[in-house]
């Protein structure tokens, strides 16, 4: 039997809650890495929403496939992405889930269309395949700081 607790009913002194894991480790307030990946963040969604159109001409094996998966993914990743950097940037509670989102997204994409290329054209495939092998690992990096690392509450 649990013991009673001043103040409160018996039945609630009997349920106690976990208290928040004291393993995982904060960042220290003066640290500018939680408002440096929301930058980063605003500037190459930015960016890739201001060079999708060159991406989608400039290829000349697969015009058709990029208008497609520019269109389909990298315009719906690139918004979500630059709305949840912003949020983040705000400081709004929800920023942070939508960034995961379009961190989510982005690898999905990365992933599909990345195989299809490299089984479809030849040219410069080592090139592509380590480009994309490191933009895959940067990407899921940051799909799992965003996941793991814990929030902290900061007054702006």
């Amino acid at each position: 039997m649990a013991p009673e607790v001043p103040g409160q009913p018996p039945v609630a002194a009997a349920v106690q809650r976990p208290q928040a894991d004291q393993g995982a480790q904060a960042l220290p307030a003066s640290s500018p890495w939680p408002r440096i990946i929301p930058w980063l963040g605003v500037v190459t969604n930015g960016l890739a929403l201001l060079l999708l159109p060159f991406w989608w001409l400039q290829d000349r094996h697969l015009r058709t496939a990029n208008l497609v998966v520019g269109l389909a993914a990298v315009l719906p990743i690139a918004a979500t992405g630059l709305v949840g950097s912003l949020a983040e940037l705000r400081r709004s509670g929800w920023g942070r889930i939508v960034s995961i989102v379009a961190l989510a997204l982005s690898l999905a994409g990365e992933l599909s269309y990345g195989i299809t290329r490299l089984a479809l054209v030849a040219e410069g495939r080592g090139v592509l395949a380590i480009a994309w092998g490191l933009s895959w690992i940067l990407t899921l990096v940051l799909l799992l700081e965003r996941c793991l690392r814990p929030t902290t509450k900061t007054t702006p």
